[in-house]
């Protein structure tokens, strides 16, 4: 009879115990401001928790791809969690040699207008950042992160992340242009929280490369 009312108390704070965890996770909205004070679109921000078991138990869903389109790489900035595949798909009727240098993992495939994409796993963080052999005025930038929970920011500088768990978390704001040590800009919070955590950046911004063509290269769009 003991044994049974143990057995019954164990469950019951097991259930207690997931309850709470489930009542605790909740919705997060974080906004980013440039140094004017003026919300800072297309940022990426994600989020690192303490706890390894929240990374394991939330593989991001979210398909990655990298589009050529019009000449550019489209969106100029793409998030991938570790050990995930991005797909490289190009919807210009020319081909393109797609290349990184530098960063995790260094690449160079051509992609005719014809192949239906390229698809290459990531499996170490860090900063991408890619071009085009034959049209050298494209850039763009792939970041691949070890955490499910990743987002850019909208022209209002806020992003949303929705069920998150109860956790102390490290908050990154990262941009290629963003003239801070790595790009980024980090600080700790316990979430979720009740209010909008507000980011100050405390870093000016490069300007962003023109994605445009040049006339000495026009002679190459045949290729």
């Amino acid at each position: 009879m003991i044994i049974t009312s143990t057995r019954v108390i164990v469950l019951t704070l097991t259930s207690l115990i997931f309850s709470t965890s489930a009542a605790i996770a909740a919705s997060q909205n974080i906004m980013v401001l440039n140094t004017q004070g003026l919300p800072a679109e297309n940022m990426v921000v994600y989020l690192l928790p303490s706890n390894p078991a929240h990374i394991v138990a939330r593989k991001s869903s979210k398909k990655a791809e990298v589009h050529q389109k019009d000449k550019q790489f489209s969106p100029y900035i793409t998030i991938v969690q570790k050990d995930k595949d991005v797909a490289f798909v190009n919807e210009d009727d020319i081909t393109h040699h797609i290349y990184s240098a530098l960063g995790p993992k260094r690449f160079a495939f051509k992609l005719r207008h014809n192949q239906e994409q390229q698809v290459l796993r990531f499996e170490q963080t860090g900063h991408v950042s890619m071009g085009c052999n034959i049209h050298d005025w494209m850039s763009g930038h792939l970041l691949v992160v070890d955490t499910p929970f990743y987002a850019v920011t909208n022209p209002q500088g806020q992003v949303t992340f929705a069920d998150l768990p109860a956790d102390d978390f490290k908050i990154v704001v990262w941009h290629p242009q963003l003239k801070l040590t790595d790009n980024q800009q980090a600080k700790m919070f316990h979430l979720p929280s009740d209010n909008t955590i507000t980011i100050s950046l405390q870093g000016e911004f490069d300007s962003i490369p023109e994605q445009k063509s040049l006339d000495e290269f026009e002679f190459l769009e045949g290729y």
